[in-house]
């Protein structure tokens, strides 16, 4: 047996406590010190481990977690298989619908260059009915509500929730992405009727940043309404999950803690409401180890600010254990596809409304025309992370599937230096010590 390429080994407290973590088993195991020892000697002289060195039952659960492996190459089979199965599942599909790409906002990042005044027509919404009612084999959808500002659309919400409700009677999970401004008692009880379960709200700051990023003619203090919906939208509907997504750049990095603390106090005793960071990356020039782009996270940076409001007792996902990402972007997958309020489909949200990335355009009948054959392939196929050299040999993949394949595609196709890297990357033994402490605090 050898030490799985998958593998990290790493000590706690000061030297006293010792680990190893797989990122393909997604197992975490606290070790005695002299098996550590015989882990370690064997990783760095890439020789292989007796049974007779170690006690059996540690032995028999390094195997089975994959800590120690027969193969290296037989473990990449194993995750490209599970990827595989993935990309060729047909029993559950990913929506997104964009009702309207309609926005009163103009937010500077946005990488929506192409809104427009159009809603989606009953017409529309009957064909994407007919497309997914002819997937026979399908069985759960999750729907994802976007824009533009989908709430600018909340009868066209609530029309499509009306007809699709009559014509499938199967699962159904729904999430919106939202600015959160438009919130009243109409839009809450489509929310409720429709049934999402998860919203994201984004805000950009603390309230003057916010409200200059999010800016409207009328003066209004846009921020505060934001907030004050929050608290409205959990009084009223108090099981749906909200996430509170804080867009950061290095010019408003610094007002990230200010922003937790204030939602700390505003939202004291509620549940259901989280704070997020997300990182604003430059999509044409930022490189994940380097650049010099002022406004822009670099991957380090990026890793280096999460920990630090861990160490500070500030919460975030990406302190939370590692979620394998063997549920791969759906993008890779055959089955799932957005449509925007004209009947246009496409395989990524983030090109919604852009029509050179359509991959075609659903009839009356529900049938995809229209087929752009060039884009559908590289959506599917295209810088695919299986393929990647870099990829297949890093200890990282089974966490990230190789990033964002936009983003990948992007760089293949279109000569961007996007970042593909997950944040843990050259980082996961200290995220993993947040875990750590958090579960022996819990005893």
């Amino acid at each position: 047996m050898i030490v799985s390429k998958y593998t990290f080994l790493f000590d706690n407290n000061n030297n006293t406590d010792y680990y190893a973590y797989n990122t393909l088993s997604n197992a975490l195991i606290e070790i005695d010190k002299e098996s550590y020892d015989i882990l370690v000697y064997s990783e760095n002289s890439k020789i292989e481990i007796e049974l007779s060195s170690m006690d059996h039952e540690l032995w028999n659960a390094l195997y089975e977690n994959n800590i120690i492996t027969e193969n290296d190459d037989d473990d990449f089979l194993k995750y490209k298989a599970s990827i595989a199965r993935m990309r060729t599942q047909t029993a559950s599909m990913h929506l997104t619908l964009a009702p309207t790409m309609d926005c009163c906002f103009h937010c500077h990042y946005c990488f929506e260059k192409y809104k427009t005044k159009s809603y989606m027509s009953a017409e529309v919404m009957d064909s994407i009915i007919k497309y997914v009612t002819t997937k026979h084999d399908l069985k759960n959808i999750h729907i994802t509500w976007f824009g533009g500002e989908p709430l600018m659309a909340i009868s066209q919400i609530e029309l499509f929730h009306d007809k699709f409700s009559g014509a499938w009677k199967n699962t159904v999970l729904s999430n919106i992405i939202t600015t959160g401004y438009h919130i009243d008692e109409n839009t809450m009880r489509v929310l409720k009727k429709v049934g999402i379960s998860q919203m994201q709200i984004t805000l950009d700051g603390m309230k003057d940043t916010h409200n200059k990023v999010k800016h409207i003619e009328s003066e209004e203090d846009v921020f505060e309404r934001v907030m004050s919906n929050i608290m409205l939208l959990n009084d009223r509907i108090p099981d749906m999950n909200i996430v509170v997504r804080v867009n950061l750049t290095r010019e408003n990095a610094h007002e990230y803690e200010q922003l937790y603390k204030l939602c700390q106090t505003r939202f004291r005793g509620r549940k259901n409401i989280a704070l997020a960071p997300a990182f604003v990356l430059d999509r044409g020039t930022s490189e994940c180890s380097s650049g010099q782009t002022i406004n822009f996270f670099q991957h380090k940076d990026r890793s280096e600010f999460i920990l630090d409001l861990a160490s500070k007792g500030m919460d975030s996902p990406y302190v939370h254990y590692p979620e394998p990402f063997f549920n791969e972007c759906a993008i890779r997958n055959n089955t799932a596809i957005s449509f925007d309020p004209d009947g246009y489909a496409y395989k990524c949200w983030e090109v919604i409304g852009n029509k050179e990335y359509a991959i075609g355009r659903l009839n009356k009948d529900g049938i995809l025309t229209e087929i752009n054959e060039k884009i559908l392939n590289r959506q599917l196929y295209g810088a695919d992370p299986i393929d990647d050299a870099t990829c297949q040999t890093c200890k990282y993949l089974p966490l990230c599937s190789g990033g964002c394949p936009i983003q990948r595609i992007e760089n293949k196709f279109e000569r961007k230096h996007n970042c593909n890297c997950t944040p843990y990357k050259g980082f996961l033994p200290d995220f993993l010590k947040f875990h750590i402490a958090y579960m022996k605090g819990k005893k």
